[in-house]
């Protein structure tokens, strides 16, 4: 009896033991989940915050640079000038047609007098003369200011982003203002196209009515006392949400048989503060959720049947969270890498940007002097690049700096750095490189430009400046003795190459 009574409290006790052991694994693997399942949250919307403002980065970069070759236009600044409304049309005209071709998105080009007077809408040419001053905050500060104005307004028929630049005559005088206005719908395509983020706009009502006067096709809902969300899908995830998960820094819904992550990065306000409304992003989560739940249900399948193997078990099981996570860190990595790579291109040509080109500059400089190496750099210009333009379009002035940038990238080494410097200038970075062979290099990418066929011209030529770094030389100053050697060039006749020499 007595050994009965043994066995029964020593099972008793391993029992206890045993639940005591499983209960503290459960535990652990529901923390381990929670820890795994916030950090994945954390770093999905960071990565969605970079995305975000890298997108509006780059659209505004390319439609300002479009905007900055227009109003170069001697005959368009002219046109506006002089209040000639057939003239300025008959020369814009075409190009916002065919920028609207490249970009169906790109609503609005529009010129408007110091007064915030709409002189010319491209895109609506038969309705001018309105006084905006009252509701275009944006054109009224760039009037104002004479510096240009970017960020998201409400206008009449929808929310648009617009780049808005103040237009100077050839004395500098303000003579009124320019604006491109892309639908916001280009930016939510944007995300969905290149980085699998869907968006939901939730708009505020007070804001809505202002559109929905002038656009009564569109298709919403009311979501809540505050909000109408913009979604013409009858089965769309904003069906499932409730008005308090806005409020929740994130939340998890199934929909379509999947889990999906449902996030706002930031509130849309316009340029002057005003709430716009909230962008919520969607990111399918399936992948990570499968995996997260198969491990889970495998914890809570060895919390069961554990005896003898329960800390075996507790450590593959962390061994599979981690190995996840790693997966997913390994993944975020490879986001990270191409959102520093884009960041460092330029939009047009795919080559190094001018702050790029300039932190390498900065670089080889610093190591020349330290190491006493020659170092040299030469300022390519395209000649007549604005006949190329005005005589057969911009498009054939991009596809030009495009096989400009790939012809010089196949010349150069792999130690050289190549970028585009603003406009239709490049700047090449030769390390360990004396002048006169820097000359001779620069020689050599003068004949290729010039024996190439271009098409639309069949012709273009370059002229060069190179210069080489002097003993504690700051980089400012390298650039502006190729600027004068690469001016030289230019009042020589154009189409050479000019060595920087002391004067």
């Amino acid at each position: 009896m007595e050994i009965i009574q043994t066995s029964k409290r020593i099972v008793s006790f391993l029992l206890i033991l045993i639940s005591f052991i499983t209960a503290i694994f459960l535990y652990m693997g529901h923390l381990q989940y929670t820890w795994v399942l916030e950090t994945i949250v954390k770093e999905e919307r960071e990565i969605a915050g970079k995305i975000y403002t890298n997108t509006f980065k780059l659209v505004t970069e390319h439609y300002e640079s479009v905007a900055n070759s227009l109003l170069l236009n001697d005959e368009v600044v002219d046109a506006f000038e002089k209040r000639d409304r057939e003239k300025l049309f008959s020369i814009v005209g075409p190009i916002y047609k065919n920028l609207s071709k490249q970009n169906p998105y790109l609503k609005i080009m529009h010129f408007h007098t110091p007064e915030s007077i709409s002189f010319l809408r491209v895109h609506q040419p038969d309705k001018f003369g309105d006084d905006l001053s009252g509701f275009r905050h944006i054109i009224n500060n760039v009037n104002a200011q004479k510096i240009k104005q970017i960020g998201l307004e409400v206008g009449r028929y929808g929310i648009n982003y617009r780049v808005a630049l103040p237009v100077s005559n050839a004395n500098g005088e303000h003579i009124g203002s320019f604006e491109f206005g892309i639908d916001l719908d280009y930016i939510f395509n944007l995300l969905h196209d290149d980085y699998g983020l869907e968006s939901i706009l939730f708009l505020n009502k007070e804001v809505f009515k202002i559109i929905h006067k002038n656009n009564n096709k569109m298709k919403y809902k009311s979501f809540s006392d505050r909000y109408y969300v913009l979604e013409p899908e009858d089965n769309s995830i904003s069906n499932i949400l409730t008005p308090e998960d806005l409020s929740k820094n994130y939340t998890f819904i199934n929909y379509n048989g999947s889990e999906n992550l449902v996030f706002a990065v930031t509130d849309m306000k316009s340029i002057t503060g005003e709430e716009i409304g909230k962008i919520v992003f969607v990111k399918n989560m399936e992948v990570y959720a499968s995996k997260i739940a198969i491990l889970r249900n495998v914890s809570i399948a060895l919390g069961i049947i554990l005896i003898a193997f329960s800390f075996y078990f507790l450590r593959k099981i962390f061994y599979r969270y981690a190995h996840a996570l790693g997966n997913y860190q390994s993944q975020l990595e490879i986001k990270n890498r191409t959102l520093s790579k884009l960041s460092n291109l330029d939009h047009l040509t795919k080559i190094y940007n001018r702050r790029c080109t300039e932190r390498a500059l900065s670089k080889e400089l610093s190591r020349a002097k330290r190491y006493e190496k020659p170092l040299s750099i030469l300022i390519l210009d395209v000649d007549n690049f604005k006949n190329i333009n005005d005589t057969y379009g911009h498009n054939a002035g991009d596809k030009v700096l495009k096989n400009i940038a790939k012809i010089i990238s196949e010349m150069v080494r792999e130690s050289d750095h190549f970028g585009r410097w603003g406009g239709e200038e490049f700047c090449l970075i030769t390390p360990e490189t004396p002048i006169e062979n820097a000359a001779i290099l620069a020689e050599q990418i003068r004949k290729e430009l010039e024996t190439f066929d271009f098409h639309e011209p069949h012709k273009v030529t370059c002229s060069i400046g190179v210069a080489q770094c002097d003993p504690q030389e700051k980089s400012e100053r390298l650039v502006a003795r190729a600027d004068q050697a690469l001016y030289r060039a230019k009042t020589s006749g154009k189409n050479c190459v000019v060595l920087y020499e002391e004067e």
